[in-house]
């Protein structure tokens, strides 16, 4: 009877750590579950941000796309009252213009706007090409207009004249088609074959991109920005740019056999849609990348709880101490809020520094509920120094991008290396010797 009780005495033994092990993995599954309403929490947060800023946006001006300056000439037929509109680009667009920018405050959220003068200058000219008795249409010169797109007309700072050949025009609002500026003049010179000198001042403010339609035969973009961490987009990249701590500077350099459009073209034609596809320029949002950051650290929550959870087992397993798994389910509540801190700190200071504050707030506290359960100083600053290590090794991984998988994996490797030395020696089914 007595080696009975002994036997199942022992089979008990055995079986604790498997029992422990089983249940400290189905707390590490149910982690998962704060783990996803912590990266529903940032998407929430995210959203009133984008909604702060689109509000701002939409009040200042958003992004913004010049399309100009162009002319727009109307024909007829013989005997027909009926018009057809005809865009004819100018010859040569040069345009430069510095772009300063201007920090906006909404709630606790602040964006990035931008304050411009453009000036445009080029030429007008017709095509070599151009039969102005051709099928016998009847030119309407007289009443063409100068047309300059503006994507959002809230974003001008001023009135606008158009220079052309000495002469200058005040511009309206187009009213109709076309959503920017215009004025008419009477262009009958260039059926003559005369070249039109323009230049135009274009003072505006916007958000986001700055964008140009490569309108000339040879267009030509210069600007020059203090913000420094432009990000250049659009269907042409800057022949020449220089970034630094100052702005930047960058040139474009788009010529007409780079586009897929003529020089002179029906507006109810694709070319007119292909205006838009063609456009480039930059964007100078500062880019805010605090949630992205989060969301990705949240990422390996997972991770970090699994390890820790190991951790202390083997604690347990090696000095003998029971930990209870109310004590487990504490740490594990303890390196979610990780997160919550790190969110909450990020919206105000910059993420590096959020980042070390939400660590030292989380290890210190764990370490110190580990001194007082393990009754050993030494072994909770040996789990306080596996967190610190654990939570350096991912602020590396997220600021990573090309390489972050190759340091992820061969990082993993070698965690994987250090726990197999680590329990080589551990008692699992506390033999006696």
């Amino acid at each position: 009877m007595e080696t009975t009780k002994e036997n199942n005495k022992n089979n008990e033994k055995k079986a604790r750590p498997g029992l422990k092990l089983l249940l400290i993995a189905g707390m590490c599954v149910a982690f998962l579950i704060p783990q996803a309403l912590i990266q529903n929490l940032v998407s929430e947060r995210q959203g009133t941000e984008r909604s702060a800023e689109n509000e701002v946006f939409e009040k200042w001006g958003g992004s913004q796309t010049l399309t100009g300056p162009f002319i727009e000439v109307t024909y007829s037929w013989n005997a027909s009252t009926e018009r057809h509109a005809m865009i004819l680009l100018p010859e040569q667009l040069d345009v430069k213009g510095n772009v300063s920018t201007k920090a906006l405050k909404r709630g606790i959220y602040d964006f990035t706007t931008y304050e411009t003068e453009l000036d445009l200058t080029g030429q007008f000219k017709l095509p070599k090409d151009f039969d102005k008795n051709q099928h016998n249409k009847i030119w309407h010169f007289e009443d063409a207009r100068i047309i300059i797109d503006i994507t959002n007309l809230r974003g001008l700072r001023d009135n606008v004249t158009f220079n052309l050949d000495g002469v200058k025009y005040d511009m309206e609002a187009c009213g109709e088609y076309w959503n920017g500026l215009s004025c008419p003049i009477d262009l009958s010179c260039l059926l003559e074959g005369k070249t039109l000198d323009f230049a135009v001042t274009v003072p505006f403010k916007g958000s986001g991109n700055l964008m140009f339609a490569p309108l000339g035969q040879t267009t030509v973009v210069n600007l020059s920005s203090d913000c420094t961490t432009p990000s250049f987009n659009g269907y042409y990249l800057p022949d020449e740019r220089e970034v630094n701590d100052n702005g930047f500077q960058a040139s474009w350099k788009v010529l007409a056999i780079n586009r897929d459009y003529p020089q002179f073209f029906s507006r109810n034609s694709d070319n007119h849609r292909q205006l838009s596809s063609s456009t480039f320029g930059v964007n100078l949002k500062v880019p805010v990348e605090q949630y992205q950051q989060t969301d990705r650290a949240i990422k390996y929550a997972f991770l970090i709880i699994l390890l820790t959870f190991a951790a202390v087992f083997f604690v347990e397993m090696r000095k003998s101490t029971p930990i209870h798994p109310v004590q487990y389910l504490l740490i594990g509540i303890a390196l979610i809020i990780f997160y919550t801190l790190l969110l909450s700190f990020s919206e105000h200071i910059n993420f590096g520094l959020s980042y070390l504050i939400a660590s030292v707030m989380t290890i210190g506290m764990i370490v110190v509920f580990m001194a007082s359960i393990a009754k050993d100083k030494k072994t909770a600053l040996g789990i306080g120094l596996l967190l610190t290590v654990l939570y350096a090794f991912v602020y590396v991984l997220l600021q990573l991008e090309s390489y972050a998988l190759l340091v992820g994996s061969v990082g993993l490797f070698i965690i994987l290396g250090i726990a197999m030395f680590a329990t080589q020696k551990i008692d699992w089914y506390k033999k006696k010797d």
